[in-house]
Parts: structure tokens; sequence; C-alpha cells
């Protein structure tokens, strides 16, 4: 792991609002981390303490912003940093897409290279070229499609309830009488409801 890079020395005294505040940026960072794959908690657990204490400095200067948002900002940002410096791609708007976890899946990250992770070049020879073939492998490879446009089929209610309403449409008089018939039925029923109770 190497010698701590901090100082106990340089810790002050913090509320209970702001232990909180932290453990909460704490957990958000350390999910990320999970989420790609980490397993080794002594690992992750440096990983995060790296990131606050970078997200700390920041809050000197950033105070109005929230300490999970810096100490997110700071794992996306670095873990996007050093996946570009690896695969010597620039990475859009320096943040780690779908197609960049991917391919630190299938290059065996998790399993294989957990000890690389973050670190600073150089990095094992095999390990950079398995990262760029499943970089690589990983985005998209395109296909042309051409639509050719189907008629709309019903089923039979479907169907028969259109062919009804295009026979309304071309007999105005029979829907006149239908409408007549229908409303008449209700008005019935409305009084037989109400005062045919014998």
């Amino acid at each position: 792991m190497g010698p701590p890079r901090h100082s106990l020395d340089q810790l002050y005294p913090l509320s209970e609002a702001e232990l909180n505040e932290w453990e909460e940026a704490y957990a958000a960072v350390e999910a990320y981390l999970q989420a790609l794959r980490l397993r080794n908690r002594l690992l992750v657990a440096e990983l995060v303490r790296g990131i606050l204490w970078r997200a700390s400095a920041r809050r000197v200067d950033e105070s109005e912003k929230p300490a999970r948002f810096l100490a997110m900002e700071e794992a996306l940002t670095e873990v996007a940093e050093w996946t570009q410096d690896v695969l010597d791609v620039p990475l859009e708007n320096r943040r780690l897409a779908a197609r960049g976890r991917l391919a630190l899946l299938l290059a065996g990250m998790p399993g294989q290279w957990q000890g690389v992770f973050l670190t600073p070049a150089p990095w094992p020879h095999d390990f950079v070229i398995a990262m760029k073939k499943s970089y690589f492998a990983a985005g998209p490879s395109f296909a042309q499609l051409t639509m050719i446009p189907q008629p709309l089929e019903l089923n039979a209610i479907g169907s028969g309830a259109a062919q009804w309403r295009e026979t309304m449409d071309r007999r105005p008089i029979l829907r006149l009488m239908f409408t007549g018939l229908l409303l008449g039925f209700i008005i019935l029923t409305v009084w037989f409801f109400t005062y045919g109770n014998f």
C-alpha cells in the first residue's frame, strides 16, 4: 500500500454535522468504487481516504458545495483521468462513460488488476494491452438497417370497432339514431332505478 501520504498533525476538530456530512461522502465514494467491482476493503478504504482528502482541500475554497458532491466529483474525475491515461484516449467531458466502465470489467480489473487501480504509471504491459483491447471491443458497432413500413394489424375487436366507426362516419342518420337510442336507454334506466321501485 505504501506509506501514508497525509500526516495526522493536519487534522482539525469537526462538529457533529461535519462528521455526518463527511461520513455520507465516504459512503458515496465507497459505493461508487464497489460499483466498479473493487472488493478489497483495504484498497477501497485507501482510495476513499485519498479522494476525501482532495475533496476536503477543495472545500476550503468551495465551502458552499456539500462534502458529498465534492467527494463524488473528485472520485469521478480521478477515475476518468486515470482511465484516460491508461488508454491514452481522450474521454468525453473527462468522464468515465459506460464504455470505459465496461472496458475495466472486460480487462479483468476487478479480479486480476485491483492493485494497479488508480496508481500512477508505469502499469503492467499486459494490463494496458487488456484495457485497450476491451475499450475498443466495448465500442459501438453500427449496422445499416432499412425499415419498411408495414400495415397496422388489428385484432378482431379492434378491426370490428374500426369498421363500426367507419360506418357511423359514412351514415350520419344511422349515427344520430344510435345516439338517440343510447340516450333514451340511459334516461329509461335512470328513471327505472329512481321511480320504478314497486
